[in-house]
């Protein structure tokens, strides 16, 4: 899958005190995209706003500033090629999906731009206009949602982020890995998985939920996520028992009372005959999956049970 670029918008919320600074924010945020394109990324911006419209100082919008003669010719022409690029988000429908059932937000400010990003598992690009974003990873984006139960949710993700070409050089094996583990569809990710994953043992009842996963769903980039996720865990497991807080992600172990009523519904065959009931799951954001998995094969190597909608609970049974 592609990786594209996307805008934080919240970049902008404090134009810059003199038109010399705007210059610089232009230029710099020019030569991150530039940077991030070389690495392989695609010369394309997604972004929340019209970006000619935005303010980057007083009484100087990005209209004005591609129309000034005292800014880098070869910078401006850069620009007009790449707003021609420039796509809105309104064109994914999957994303707007989520979007309506799950809220971004940054210390309390809504962050449309850096969700898509998530969503997406693409590279989120700000201006250079505070301390805050010059990180090459923003780790404090909240996402809430309401739960089965109707209560609200939270966790707090993380995002890849650039303001300067030094933070995209710093992210360049993450851009090589994302690029390289691109995966087209569920079918693509299932025909591939001893090449990607071969520190985990799928149970072929896998294969029935992964296949209907299309190419551009942002779903299929997390169930990919989470699959390399407990994939790095169990390179660096070599030896003692499994530590559920050693995984990237939130794991979850079913409570007795769940398995005494449903574990034939969390019992799938594995190698040919082998029947493993699986206790343990993980959320797959945003949204009603789960992954369902079993260490008992470590150190070094976890089943993978079933990826999907949540299985019943005591406390969910539909």
């Amino acid at each position: 899958m592609d990786l594209d670029l996307v805008f934080n918008e919240l970049s902008i919320n404090s134009p810059a005190e003199n038109i010399q600074t705007a210059r610089f924010w232009m230029l710099t945020l020019i030569q991150t995209i530039r940077t991030a394109v070389v690495a392989g990324a695609r010369r394309i911006l997604r972004t929340y706003i019209d970006l000619n419209s935005i303010l980057i100082s007083s009484d100087y919008p990005i209209a004005r500033w591609r129309n000034d003669p005292n800014v880098d010719l070869e910078a401006r022409r850069y620009f007009r090629v790449l707003t021609t690029r420039c796509f809105p988000l309104t064109d994914l429908p999957e994303i707007d999906n989520k979007i309506v059932l799950h809220e971004f937000l940054l210390m309390h400010e809504k962050a449309y731009g850096l969700g898509v990003a998530y969503l997406l598992e693409s590279l989120a690009v700000s201006f250079q206009s505070e301390a805050r974003w010059d990180v090459n990873e923003i780790d404090q984006l909240e996402m809430q949602w309401i739960s089965d139960d109707g209560n609200l949710s939270s966790d707090f993700i993380q995002v890849k982020h650039a303001c300067n070409p030094q933070h995209v050089n710093e992210l360049h094996e993450w851009i090589v890995n994302r690029l390289r583990t691109g995966i087209q569809s569920g079918e693509d990710l299932w025909n591939r998985r001893i090449e990607l994953f071969p520190s985990l043992i799928f149970c072929e009842n896998v294969k029935k939920e992964i296949l209907y996963l299309q190419a551009g769903q942002p779903l299929l980039r997390q169930v990919v996520k989470r699959l390399f996720e407990i994939e790095d865990y169990c390179r660096n497991w070599e030896s003692g028992p499994f530590d559920p807080e050693a995984l990237s992600f939130k794991t979850t172990r079913e409570s007795e009372a769940t398995m005494n009523k449903y574990e034939k519904e969390r019992t799938f065959t594995c190698q040919g005959n082998i029947e493993i009931i699986f206790r343990w799951h993980g959320r797959i954001t945003p949204g009603a999956w789960r992954i369902y998995f079993d260490p008992e094969a470590g150190p070094g190597s976890i089943y993978i049970g079933y990826i999907g909608l949540k299985l019943p609970s005591v406390d969910y049974p539909t």
